[in-house]
């Protein structure tokens, strides 16, 4: 019987990792977050993403932050992306998450190199061999160079090897081909905020969005919105979500740990060669974030 992943939807926090002063991912921190974005009505968590810096940190750091996240998210689903470059790391990572208490796992495709589809679909299969959580494939082919296609996609879903997929592709059309292929109750969540109404519109399941880090209120009222059917609610928070960015886009991950700060969560800086916004920078940020109205006076 096909596995299936039923609480995987609505908002999910690709949660980024904090980092201390000495720049090593800071477990206690990253449980500080995780009880953020639950008191602020997140559904789900999902570690070591690429807002999470996953493929920057080392398996020890991976480790500690899926157990961190688990510990503080209580009742709330952790989805924990154990993907990397090669197929022995992916499964280990898979298993630890699986007795860290994981609901689930999701695994990048192979990254730099590119084996082709029918070695990236025995990487899923081995994962998925190896563990009885439910496995999302992530699509995000702009960072592996590796391609997911929706009729891949639909063939590992008939087979029963992956329960869903986090798509990052930010193709609508091979969007909504996915949709059309996959099986019933298989699920979809799309990790592009600028058309994630949209996405939700089409038949995706919900989001999986880095800047829910910063602005959780903001991410989960539309997606809330439109799982209630409050259409116009929906279409203005998504037209907000595009304003915001729009702000944030040349630096995104940075931007991030800045407004975390300005709410009162110091997560540190970004790891290298990432580099943190400079003072000037993030009190710019920080003002227009607040005069539109994204923040309050006090964060």
């Amino acid at each position: 019987m096909p596995r299936r992943a039923p609480k995987v939807k609505g908002l999910f926090t690709a949660l980024l990792t904090p980092f201390d002063g000495e720049g090593r991912a800071d477990a206690g921190r990253a449980a500080d977050l995780v009880r953020f974005q639950v008191s602020k009505g997140a559904d789900g968590i999902y570690v070591c993403g690429s807002t999470g810096l996953g493929p920057m940190l080392g398996v020890d750091e991976r480790k500690a932050i899926t157990e961190a996240a688990v510990g503080a998210a209580g009742k709330v689903p952790v989805v924990v992306q154990v993907g990397c470059a090669d197929t022995r790391s992916t499964v280990r990572l898979a298993k630890h998450a699986e007795k860290a208490g994981a609901y689930a796992v999701a695994s990048l495709t192979p990254y730099y190199y590119r084996p082709g589809e029918l070695a990236v679909a025995k990487h899923f299969g081995a994962v998925s061999k190896a563990v009885t959580l439910p496995l999302l494939a992530y699509n995000i082919p702009q960072f592996t160079g590796n391609n997911l296609l929706p009729e891949t996609v639909a063939a590992l879903a008939d087979a029963g090897t992956i329960a869903g997929v986090k798509d990052s592709c930010r193709d609508l059309p091979q969007l909504l081909d996915l949709i059309d292929r996959v099986p019933e109750g298989f699920v979809v969540m799309n990790g592009a905020e600028e058309y994630g109404l949209f996405a939700m519109m089409s038949g995706a399941d919900g989001l999986v969005s880095g800047g829910a880090n910063a602005l959780p209120e903001l991410m989960k009222s539309m997606v809330a919105a439109e799982m209630k059917g409050a259409h116009q609610g929906a279409i203005e928070a998504q037209a907000r979500i595009r304003g915001f960015k729009a702000l944030v886009r040349a630096s995104p991950i940075p931007s991030y740990y800045a407004i975390l700060r300005a709410r009162g969560l110091d997560c540190g800086s970004p790891r290298r060669p990432f580099l943190g916004l400079r003072r000037a920078e993030s009190d710019r940020l920080i003002s227009t974030l607040r005069r539109l109205g994204f923040l309050s006076p006090s964060g």
